[in-house]
Formats: structure tokens, sequence, C-alpha cells
């Protein structure tokens, strides 16, 4: 067995883990785990030592389990209400007829010198493409003829104090991260094939406390973005409108929860007023699209884009969302089920596709050289220090 890699996505209601490996070049599940997440608040570590030792019992778990195994690398995918997402282009003059590796490393430094900005950590930096002479966009320039050369990227950020804490937490243990994935660029690893990202869709992520979003057109990602709403402001909602707790909250959006609902199927002495509830978590839901549909139009590609609407994510269960999405947008909508990667529930369930991302995205693109170790050993170093690893 080879290739071992663990993944743990880090979310306000549970840190979820997994183990994959590479048997006879199979993709398997080696080991998976679940751990309530009561450390956390809206991206927030309340308490790091209980936020470390949640961490530390799904690793025992894992030894356990694994036995004498070693683990390559450590990938951890995470979403943040607070995070950023900022388009950069930067350009050069190319000083030779032909366009060499110092001009590509010239301009990626540029743009990760760019990106610095104050209680902000830049975890991501993703090209989105090249242009030649202000008319060619290319994914590789290297090798190709030019005089100007721009780079266009998405950079990704983080708060400081929650990704240094994030950082802290697995090194108290014996870990050092290989990297930090975005969620949404996980998932789209997934969840948007070749047709998908050329023909034009949008792919959206509703957290617990944020909804991160992806729009594609042209193999090309037009524009990411985050908003700080999710499943809890829908539960805070309930909570207002029918003057309970936020458990009882929770519990009555978990068991009668829906939206749009269907009037013929709700029992005429409901103790329970549904048409209300529903009016209240359709509100919340409808803001949301309703912010990324203006995005879209900002873009001219409101209602334009063929392959419609992807939706993932904790808080895209609720019953109807999909109608109300085909609504807004007036796109076709679907939760996505995974059918090429066979990982069972890891590709069935919407709520989990953000650890199957992280996983595929690191296996695409980490290329630092793999150093083995043990959870309690050796440590994967150097993270977040140069500029090539961002990319």
């Amino acid at each position: 067995m080879k290739d071992i890699k663990a993944v743990f996505d880090i979310g306000n209601d549970f840190i979820k883990a997994t183990v994959f490996a590479n048997d006879n070049e199979k993709e398997i599940v080696l080991a998976k785990q679940m751990e309530p997440n009561q450390w956390m608040r809206k991206g927030k570590i309340l308490d790091s030592e209980a936020f470390v030792q949640t961490i530390n019992e799904i690793i025992e778990n894992f030894v356990k389990k694994l036995g004498g195994d070693f683990i390559d690398e450590v990938f951890v995918s995470v979403s943040h209400p607070e995070g950023r997402i900022q388009r950069i282009s930067e350009q050069k003059r190319i000083m030779k007829d032909t366009i060499e590796s110092d001009d590509v490393d010239h301009l990626s430094r540029v743009i990760a010198d760019v990106a610095n900005q104050d209680n902000q950590q830049t975890v991501k930096i993703v090209p989105v493409y090249w242009t030649i002479d202000e008319t060619k966009r290319e994914k590789d320039p290297i090798g190709m003829q030019g005089k100007k050369l721009e780079l266009t990227a998405d950079v990704f950020m983080l708060p400081k104090n929650f990704h240094n804490g994030l950082l802290d937490a697995f090194e108290r243990i014996g870990i050092n991260i290989t990297d930090i994935i975005p969620n949404i660029l996980g998932a789209a690893e997934v969840v948007l094939d070749y047709d998908h990202k050329d023909l034009g869709s949008v792919l959206i992520d509703i957290g617990k406390n944020q909804t991160s979003y992806v729009i594609y057109e042209e193999g090309y990602p037009l524009w990411y973005g985050i908003i700080p709403l999710g499943g809890e402001d829908v539960t805070k909602d309930i909570s207002i409108g029918l003057q309970v707790d936020i458990k009882e909250a929770e519990h009555i959006k978990k068991t009668n929860g829906m939206i749009l609902v269907e009037w013929e199927t709700v029992p005429k002495d409901s103790a329970m007023d549904m048409h209300f509830l529903s009016d209240i978590i359709s509100a919340r839901y409808e803001e949301i699209f309703e912010k990324i549909n203006a995005h879209l139009e900002s873009l001219d590609r409101d209602g334009r884009l063929p392959w419609g609407v992807f939706l993932i994510g904790w808080a895209a269960k609720m019953h109807n969302i999909d109608l109300l999405a085909k609504n807004v947008f007036k796109l076709a909508t679907f939760f996505w089920k995974d059918t090429q990667n066979n990982m069972g529930e890891l590709s069935t369930n919407i709520q989990q596709l953000n650890l199957l991302g992280a996983y595929i995205r690191g296996n695409k693109f980490w290329e630092t050289k793999r150093t083995k170790f043990k959870f309690d050993f050796d440590i994967i170093g150097n993270f977040g220090k140069r500029v090539k690893e961002l990319f």
C-alpha cells in the first residue's frame, strides 16, 4: 500500500477526517472519523486546548487502525466566513522573444507580494490564465513567443488568527500540515468535469456560517465568492420567528423545515404553522441565492450558463432548496452525487464532498518532495514559506 494521506475537513459543527491510500492503482478509504467540534464559532477557535484534543482523538483512532503504516501527507480542507478571494493581474515585458521559467517565476512572486493584506494570510494562489501580448490566453506560456506576459490569479486568504491557530493545533501533536485547501477548490475538482467548466456552471457550497461559490465558463473560473451566511442563520431566523430557543429551532429545522412548502402534504390540523416556517426558511436561502445571482448579473451571465447550478454542503439538504434555486437563477439545478470515484458515502453525500475534493486536489497539484512520517514523530515543514508552495 502506498501514498497514504490523511484529509481533515475543519467545520464549525464537526471535524471530519479520512485516511486514503493507493492499493494496486486503486484509491481506497482506510479509515474515517467524525467528531463534534464544539470549540469553534463562526470560524474562531474558542478553546485551543479542547480543539487540539479533538484532533488528537481522531489521530489516535487512526493510529490504532493503521498500525505501523506511515502517513505520507496531511491535507486540511477549510472555509471561513471571513475568508477573502481576490483576483489579481500583473504583467511584465519579455526581454527575450521566448517566454522562460524566470518570467513565470517573476510574475508569481509579484502576485504573492501584491496579495499580502493586514490580518489575512494567503493560503493559496491559483493561476487562472496567462495572457501573451494582451490577446492570447494560455494555461502554460513557457516556450511560447511573445513580448509581454500577464498573469491573472485568484488569491485565497484566511484570517491570520484562524490560520495560525490551525497550524499550531496540528503542530502541538506532532503534525505539520502539507497543504491547506479552500473547500470550494477541492469541491470543484469532484463536482465539475470538463463539460461543466467549458459550457458554464455555478457550484454553490452552503455551510453552517458561510456560502462559497465558483462560476465557470469556457474552462476558466469567471469568479469565486464567499457570503458570510449559511445554515446557522436559518436556525437563528426560526428562533426569532417562532420565539423558541436555538436548540429547539435547530430541531424544528431538521425535522419540519422545508422550502416552498408542498401545501397539500401539510396536515390541516398541524400544530405548527408550516406556511410561516417555510416563509422564514425560504427568505434566508433566497437572500443567499440573490447575492450570487447579482454577481452573475454583473458578469452578464445570469440565466445563461447551460449546465446550471450544483448544490453541495452541510446546509444544502433543505427540502425543496433546488426548486428555490431554479426560481432564482432560472437555471437547471442539481444535488451532486459523484459517480466517478467510487468512494462510497464520500462520493454520494453532498456533506462529505469537501473531504474527497481536498484529497483529489492534493493529489493533482501538490508537487513537493514527499517525506514519510508517522503521526508522533517526523514532521513535514516549511508549509507556506515559499511562493512556489502557494501556487
